[in-house]
């Protein structure tokens, strides 16, 4: 038996009665402030996310709400502080055969083959023969990386956190980067500038899992993108040869500096100014497009958004985003 998919999240409205399959992108007990518990779940489908509540039978349903996990919700939508949630009255775990699998992922409305296509130009464009080996080595010639890289997002949740979102995040700071090159010559090298573009968030297509839902694997809790990013830097260099030493340490560097600070995960403060312009350049593109995401679905009518919590402060909406 199939359970269709009818309702989705964006058009679910205060009132609504809700019976549907959804994914199950995140599951808690929390404690009321009368000490009973409820469950916190954020359900999922091809449109988005949206907020739920269980408030009775919470040992019951606690068992089957797991993450990563179909379900067909039984509820009532309600609005609470300008968002809908959901609170279900009874759910049943499915099958994956009993729902059709796509309805439930995010889609890809980016075009990873004219990206990547784009990546590979600039690639290719490199001059300094050691850093244009070991990017070819990379981006080019390891297959799990390219695959891998046309799939993965950026983030869990921050910035770029859909397919391909990786993608584009490093080809939009690669042309901002190309740009700065020309704009600083000849105080700037090109195509270490490049590497760190390319490299500095790369790890992330194994620090993160983005089968179903998007969330850490224990090697990216354990160890994180910037020292595997390191660590590939070493292997492909090694396995190249012929790497001077002193361009496999500044290349690492780029790596572990892109937080810029300390206290922001990095194991080094930026040393050098490609280092410096390539944490600066991240930290634009990232936010940029996490305030354009977050503009673009935020649901308050009118010129403001709600109150955006990464940022602490209300935006503006352009006359694209007013609804």
């Amino acid at each position: 038996m199939k359970y269709p998919k009818t309702q989705y999240s964006k058009s679910i409205r205060e009132h609504d009665r809700v019976s549907n399959p959804f994914l199950i992108k995140y599951s808690a007990v929390a404690t009321g402030k009368t000490g009973k518990p409820y469950m916190n779940i954020i359900l999922t489908d091809k449109t988005g996310d949206i907020e739920a509540r269980v408030f009775d039978n919470v040992p019951k349903f606690n068992a089957q709400a797991v993450k990563d996990t179909f379900v067909q919700v039984e509820g009532q939508a309600q609005g609470f502080n300008g968002r809908i949630q959901i609170h279900i009255k009874d759910l049943q775990v499915l099958r994956e055969d009993e729902i059709e699998a796509e309805e439930f992922l995010p889609p890809s409305f980016l075009n990873a083959e004219k990206i990547y296509g784009e990546l590979k130009a600039i690639v290719e464009s490199m001059q300094d023969p050691h850093y244009r080996a070991l990017m070819q080595a990379i981006l080019i010639d390891d297959a799990e990386i390219v695959l891998l890289l046309k799939k993965a997002p950026a983030a869990k949740s921050i910035h770029h956190a859909y397919p391909v979102g990786l993608l584009e995040h490093v080809v939009s700071i690669a042309k901002m980067l190309d740009f700065l090159a020309a704009h600083y010559s000849p105080y700037i090298n090109r195509d270490l500038l490049l590497l760190g573009g390319f490299m500095h968030d790369l790890a992330k297509i194994w620090e993160l899992q983005f089968e179903r839902t998007t969330d850490y694997t224990t090697e990216g809790r354990l160890i994180g993108h910037l020292v595997m990013g390191v660590e590939l830097i070493e292997k492909k260099a090694q396995a190249i040869g012929g790497i001077p030493e002193e361009k496999k340490l500044l290349a690492k560097h780029m790596v572990l500096a892109h937080h810029g600070k300390l206290e922001y995960g990095s194991p080094k403060e930026p040393a050098c100014i490609e280092a410096l312009i390539v944490h600066m350049i991240d930290d634009l593109d990232s936010k940029v497009n996490a305030i354009r995401v977050f503009t673009e679905n935020d649901s308050q009518p009118g010129m403001w958004t709600l109150l955006n919590k990464q940022f602490e402060r209300y935006f503006y909406k352009p006359e694209w985003a007013r609804k």
